[in-house]
């Protein structure tokens, strides 16, 4: 006799109990992880209001679904001009309008000094460098010595000023080579722009043709986007997504490891025959610094820190500048019966570079768009706003 259905059943449950006690643990695991999370996006008592956000990612789909300062700004209107957000278990305090930034950048500069650690400074830069080192003696350091060189090797001279004309002059024989025919000027703009302050710290600038250095350019130029990309929000909440093989954040750490391998070889090569406490440049200037304080066992001058701060040197030296005469060509030649004013924009080294750039392009040429090629004036999203790519005709005046 077969056995009876009835008695089957307690086999099949005897059965499941060793999966169910090895998926047990896992499970209490993930369990245990989401609840973590979701206490990690409980707003702190007296915290700014914000928008509500979704369990576990908060914000940052909405970040994502729009153009984050448009998304930002209409939260303002609707919680005020400080207001947080949540990125993932981040807790982040927007401030939108300038009396607010003034106050926090301004009157109480020292409190907000500091970097938050986030996953991807920490990946990048391991927190060093200059731009996103941690508020102390690295972040003094290496600041000092930036404002010294600059000052040294650019806007205090007064024969530099005659270098970034001989620049521009540069600038405007390679736009002259197009005769009027349309042509992208963002790749021009961003090497004549970067050539200043590659006079700054190489030395040296670097001829448009030179592919090797505008392809870094490039690289530069992606990253800035993919840094403001959900995907890099997703890993800064979430980093244990870094070890999968895609994603936005993957590409942009293949970038700036290709970026510092550059880097590294142009800095050993523009650093032969230096001669101690006689710099050249601000490579020098760093690598007199690091002799001098080869003997303490708290400096943060070394190789790797020269890099990095070589990088967002140049980042910050470019983007902002390369961008407000893309918006400013752009405008030019949208509105054509403005041509030939002049403004001063900017801070020092960039007043110099916008106001040179702009009135001598404007002194040669007259912009406009090829015919029908009106292009769009909605941003393109990045740690900047740039302008989406356009075409333009300049033809001598």
């Amino acid at each position: 006799m077969g056995p009876a259905a009835g008695d089957a059943e307690p086999e099949a449950a005897a059965g499941g109990g060793p999966w169910l006690l090895l998926a047990l643990p896992p499970l209490l695991l993930l369990f245990a992880l989401v609840v973590r999370q979701l206490l990690k996006q409980r707003r702190p008592p007296g915290f700014p209001p914000g928008p509500a956000g979704l369990p576990l990612i908060g914000n940052i789909h909405s970040l994502g679904a729009e153009q984050p300062h448009v998304y930002m700004r209409r939260q303002s209107q609707i919680h005020g001009q400080i207001f947080s957000l949540d990125l993932g278990g981040i807790s982040a305090i927007v401030l939108n309008g300038y009396d607010a930034v003034k106050e926090c950048l301004v009157h109480q500069s020292e409190i907000f000094a500091d970097r938050p650690s986030l996953p991807l400074f920490k990946k990048l830069t391991n927190m060093g460098g200059l731009l996103n080192s941690k508020y102390g003696r690295g972040w003094t350091e290496h600041r000092k010595l930036a404002v010294n060189t600059f000052r040294t090797f650019g806007y205090g001279q007064r024969s530099f000023e005659h270098k970034i004309s001989e620049e521009s002059v540069f600038f405007l024989d390679a736009i002259d080579t197009y005769k009027g025919r349309p042509f992208d000027l963002k790749h021009l703009i961003t090497n004549a722009v970067s050539n200043i302050t590659n006079l700054i710290i190489f030395g040296e600038r670097f001829t448009y043709e030179d592919t090797e250095f505008q392809h870094m350019i490039e690289i530069f130029s992606e990253n800035i986007e993919l840094a403001a990309s959900a995907s890099v929000f997703l890993y800064n909440a979430f980093p244990w997504i870094g070890i999968l093989p895609f994603g936005k954040h993957q590409q942009l750490f293949k970038n700036a490891a290709e970026v510092y391998d550059f880097l590294h070889k142009l800095i050993e090569r523009v650093s032969e025959n230096r001669k101690s406490q006689s710099p050249r440049h601000f490579i020098d200037a760093y690598l007199d610094e690091m002799d001098c304080n080869k003997n303490d066992p708290e400096s943060t001058y070394s190789r790797e820190n020269l890099i990095f701060s070589v990088g967002e040197l140049i980042i910050a030296g470019t983007e902002t500048t390369t961008n407000v005469l893309r918006w400013a060509v752009l405008f030019m030649a949208l509105y054509p019966n403005i041509q030939g004013r002049r403004h001063c924009l900017g801070e020092q080294l960039a007043r110099m570079e916008l106001f040179l750039f702009f009135t001598s392009l404007l002194q040669r040429f007259h912009l406009r768009f090829p015919h029908g090629g009106i292009p769009d004036l909605k941003p393109r999203l990045g740690m900047t706003l740039q302008p989406q790519p356009y075409l333009i005709c300049a033809e001598r005046r």
